[in-house]
């Protein structure tokens, strides 16, 4: 896990700067608030997929109502109610269409999330240690880093960080850029294709990745919050208990949800009686 320590750092201090202040003091509050979120999406978010996004749409066509009628003048009520019966609709018959989506979208993900862990972090580390050198001559002196540049390397912003390990790694391997956007496309792609065509394993596997993603975060940050340190560093150095643990969640999740979307048995037809013999 100490290889994602670097990343972890960089979208905290992202979070940091772009956050609003207010939203920064509600961490537990959100990280509870995503916590029963991950679990219940966990449960039922195959089998209360399609209702909710059709709630979601009408609600969405509901604040386009409003706005129709203050730019239109006509009575509020008939117009919020034709927003949300419209595009509520729009949003229950294209279901399959927002399945898929949100399939890409997660497949993508998780794809990038492998690519990066086989790729990417092996040049993390080196690309973290580089040492600050100066050219004298023809001979290349190693200068140590004084606190006020290695404060000022730590300062640096997400998006400067960023840019720079880009260059890095074109510098290290070029193909790795380009490998990298070919497997994004690859999997929006695969994705949505099967999310349209197989729309509840599609469903099954993304709402159980997206409530278990939910839940890790949200425990991480209370274990963060009102964990003693060292207790927070412990599960640090066993990320096979971590991963145990999330992916027995994970299996939990598969497992419920395959069961709670099972469609209902056929019922039987009954034989047709026999016709009577003639006489």
């Amino acid at each position: 896990m100490t290889e994602w320590t670097p990343i972890l750092d960089q979208a905290r201090l992202f979070i940091t700067q772009h956050a609003p202040p207010k939203l920064l003091d509600e961490t537990v509050p959100l990280s509870i608030l995503f916590l029963f979120l991950g679990v219940g999406i966990s449960v039922l978010g195959a089998r209360l997929a399609r209702i909710s996004t059709t709630l979601a749409f009408a609600v969405g066509g509901g604040f386009v109502g409003t706005y129709f009628s203050h730019e239109s003048g006509f009575p509020l009520p008939l117009c919020v109610a034709g927003g949300a019966l419209v595009i509520g609709t729009i949003g229950y018959q294209t279901f399959r269409l927002w399945v898929g989506v949100m399939t890409a979208l997660v497949l993508a993900s998780v794809a990038v999330g492998a690519f990066s862990y086989q790729q990417v972090l092996p040049h993390l580390a080196q690309f973290e240690q580089r040492a600050i050198q100066t050219t004298a001559g023809a001979e290349s002196v190693f200068v140590p880093p004084s606190p006020r540049e290695q404060q000022a390397y730590r300062d640096r912003t997400p998006g400067r960080w960023l840019e720079q390990f880009r260059t890095f790694l074109k510098q290290q391997d070029a193909r790795i850029e380009r490998n990298g956007c070919a497997l994004i496309w690859a999997s929006l792609l695969t994705g949505l294709c099967l999310g349209v065509v197989a729309v509840r394993w599609a469903l099954v596997v993304t709402t159980a990745l997206i409530g278990t993603s939910l839940v890790v975060s949200g425990i991480s940050v209370l274990l963060n919050h009102f964990a003693q340190q060292e207790a927070y560093q412990a599960f640090e150095k066993h990320p096979s208990i971590v991963g145990m643990a999330v992916g027995g969640f994970l299996m939990t999740s598969l497992i419920l949800q395959t069961l709670l979307t099972r469609p209902a048995p056929l019922p039987k037809s009954r034989p047709k009686p026999k016709p009577a013999p003639k006489s």
